[in-house]
């Protein structure tokens, strides 16, 4: 199964940390996400993964350079300007089969070889994963009709809600939606795909997701990883990292 890993982001709302350092690699007590999110997908099953780089990319490579991820072939393209979540894919090589796509500021406890199995079961040319998502009210909601009479009245509701929680799985066909050049964002590519009649699918993760794209979510996704460690690594939760042979280019012309 192949990958693909959007790390390329400069993640300016968690300055001053992404100051120095690309998001990819900020840490989640003690380990950079990158290697978390590596790390899962080698234990599912992966053997391929693609990482389209932007920022600080030099530091990226690095640090995967010095790791060793066992069975897990790694290449890299380069955006030479931000090109949104679905734009770098045009910098790849053509999808063979079903791909997962990700973002790298992500932690979860998803199956990631559980979610591409239930695409392919489905038969949609897309599956995003959705997370479950609540805000609580703190003031009395009131509706209204057209002539200002009261119809409903709840006091501090909880409001539910689904939220793409950045992952996706794709098939080859999906892509001929996708403009050759320039930035261009997940949603928009799969708004095209479903006015054109392709089936996308959603996927409601049950367990833990975690957006580490603010100083908070960072915390509390660090407080989640640091609380049980092996609900998101399995059995690698206390065994290093290892990799086998060194991460190449794909050279685009």
């Amino acid at each position: 199964m192949r990958a693909v890993v959007l790390a390329g982001g400069e993640g300016r709302r968690l300055w001053p940390t992404t100051r120095h350092i690309p998001k990819p690699l900020v840490s989640v007590d003690g380990i950079p996400i990158l290697h978390i999110i590596l790390t899962q997908l080698k234990d599912a099953g992966f053997t391929h993964v693609s990482l389209s780089l932007g920022y600080r990319a030099h530091m990226i490579k690095s640090s995967l350079a010095d790791a060793r991820w066992a069975d897990l072939a790694l290449d890299f393209v380069q955006e030479e300007e931000p090109l949104g979540t679905a734009g770098p894919l045009a910098l790849l090589p053509p999808f063979e089969d079903s791909t997962l796509v990700m973002n790298a500021d992500l932690l979860t406890d998803i199956d990631f070889g559980e979610l591409v199995r239930r695409h392919k079961k489905a038969g949609a040319a897309a599956t995003v994963a959705l997370s479950r998502q609540a805000i609580d009210i703190a003031h009395g909601v009131v509706e209204l009709d057209e002539e200002r009479r009261v119809t409903d009245f709840r006091e501090k509701p909880r409001l539910s809600f689904l939220v793409s929680g950045g992952i996706y799985v794709l098939e080859p066909t999906l892509l001929r939606w996708l403009p050759p050049g320039g930035r261009h964002d997940m949603p928009a590519l799969l708004d095209r795909a479903r006015s054109e009649g392709e089936r996308v699918e959603g996927h409601v993760i049950e367990g833990d997701w975690h957006d580490i794209g603010t100083p908070e979510q960072l915390r509390r996704a660090t407080e989640a990883f640091r609380a049980d460690r092996t609900r998101y690594l399995g059995r690698a939760a206390t065994a290093p990292c290892a990799k086998t042979g060194a991460p190449h280019e794909v050279v685009n012309g």
